[in-house]
């Protein structure tokens, strides 16, 4: 049930108008639900909670209250839904370094610090009406109780509330976010997307590790040497083979 709407004019496409939600299933399936209507790109669609949240491959996405989730509507300039979603990563970044913690990226949409998850990123493409769409999903661990998670999530998952130790209201975290979103898409409307995938690799800690990928078509072991501007992450061998991994969970190796 939406408990609310508000609107910012000042903005240029992302997040002039947010709808708030107390619970949802998932905010990105919300989104999908409402493609059906006539909706402003760089709509947000925010929740308190999601029953069945979700990131990469199908998996489940621990969301209780004290998080921050969120989905944004947008219609990029080429079926980019990977590229937006690293992209993404640069203006997540800063957000949780503007509140304290120097968070680095791990391809391709984590963001860590000290080896455990603060926040990742689910980017989906959905076509409606001959229309290509990109809906951005967005959980950060803001003031998570970490002691609510799984077992097994709590030992690579952190929030904000314990790296800083304070409390972060979820409204000041979103719109410094949505500000920087803002800046980041429209520069990428405007900006051939190799220069900026350029500063997607300088926040990009993967680059330059030893890394162990899980694709579709099996184990990739070697060097993380650079990310395409499709978004591919670019592993070297043993025997000196290239691999450009579009899909794959990355593991490092040392």
């Amino acid at each position: 049930m939406k408990t609310g709407e508000f609107h910012n004019p000042s903005r240029k496409i992302v997040g002039r108008t947010i709808w708030h939600y107390d619970a949802v299933e998932s905010t990105n399936d919300t989104l999908k639900e409402l493609l059906e209507g006539d909706l402003p790109e760089g709509l947000v669609v925010w929740a308190d909670r999601q029953a069945a949240g979700k990131g990469r491959h199908g998996r489940a996405w621990a969301s209780p209250p004290g998080g921050l989730y969120l989905s944004i509507l947008l219609r990029p300039k080429e079926v980019h839904a990977q590229v937006l979603g690293l992209l993404a990563g640069i203006p997540l970044v800063k957000t949780l370094r503007h509140f304290g913690v120097f968070a680095v990226l791990k391809w391709p949409n984590d963001a860590i610090f000290q080896g455990r998850k603060l926040a990742g990123i689910l980017s989906e493409g959905v076509y409606r009406r001959d229309m290509y769409h990109v809906i951005l999903g967005v959980g950060i661990n803001t003031n998570l109780d970490l002691d609510r998670l799984p077992p097994d999530v709590q030992a690579r998952a952190t929030s904000l509330k314990r790296e800083v130790n304070l409390y972060v209201a979820n409204e000041e975290c979103l719109e410094y976010f949505l500000e920087q979103l803002d800046d980041v898409y429209s520069r990428y409307v405007h900006t051939p997307t190799p220069l900026m995938m350029k500063e997607y690799r300088g926040a990009c800690s993967t680059i330059g590790k030893r890394v162990s990928v899980e694709t579709p078509k099996g184990r990739v072991l070697g060097k993380a040497t650079d990310v395409t501007p499709a978004g591919a992450l670019v592993v070297v061998d043993g025997q000196d083979g290239r691999h450009e991994i579009v899909d794959g969970t990355v593991e490092y190796a040392e």
